[in-house]
């Protein structure tokens, strides 16, 4: 079984507003939705998981028909409740996690991610960055040794179970995989804008709409 798993649990601090911002609206659809119903559509993918705040769990299971469980008081906690919630239940093969805040996420993109995972252990939305990129102390950083790190991540599950620390202060989840892990950096999605301030619902808006 493969699992889709949405990380809803955030409050968005950065965000600021009466509610966190997977539960604001671009045009007639919940920012939430995009990533769900894209996960929904995926052959891939046999169950969709939402981890989100229990304020919010009934009405996003019975809105989207979706499975639901708790959101931890940190990302890394979140993940960690997911985790147990599907061994709990299921035999999983694969699981990707996606972020409700990236609401251009498209079925066809995870697809692709699920079938690398034949063939690799891990694989990683990745951009390259386009801006010179500097470093405290330094004049110069070459940025072709870095890239940026984005979800969807995907994992086969066992490998990821094992290399887990829910009490690590990682940012990315395959921070976690080892060296000798085979990791896929997954270049493939170009328009993967992330809401983290107000000022961005309104950008995406615009640029779903063009």
């Amino acid at each position: 079984m493969n699992i889709a798993v949405v990380l809803a649990g955030g409050v968005g601090s950065r965000y600021g507003g009466n509610i966190p911002k997977q539960y604001c609206f671009i045009g007639n659809k919940e920012v939430i939705s995009f990533s769900i119903n894209e996960a929904k559509k995926c052959a891939s993918i046999d169950k969709v998981l939402v981890v989100c705040d229990k304020a919010y769990q009934e009405r996003i299971s019975n809105q989207y028909k979706v499975e639901v469980c708790d959101g931890g008081e940190s990302r890394n906690l979140s993940v960690d409740n997911a985790l147990e919630y599907i061994k709990s239940k299921y035999s999983c093969d694969k699981i990707i996690f996606l972020d409700s805040a990236r609401p251009l996420i498209k079925a066809q993109y995870i697809n692709s991610c699920m079938q690398k995972l034949d063939e690799y252990d891990c694989v990683i939305t990745t951009q390259k960055i386009v801006d010179s990129l500097g470093r405290y102390g330094e004049l110069y950083v070459n940025r072709e040794d870095y890239y940026l790190i984005q979800t969807p991540e995907a994992f086969k599950f066992d490998i990821f179970c094992q290399n887990f620390d829910k009490n690590s202060e990682n940012t990315a989840l395959c921070q976690f995989m080892p060296k000798a892990d085979k990791i896929y950096q997954n270049f493939g999605m170009k328009q993967n804008f992330k809401i983290t301030y107000q000022g961005d619902l309104e950008y995406i808006s615009q640029f779903l709409k063009q």
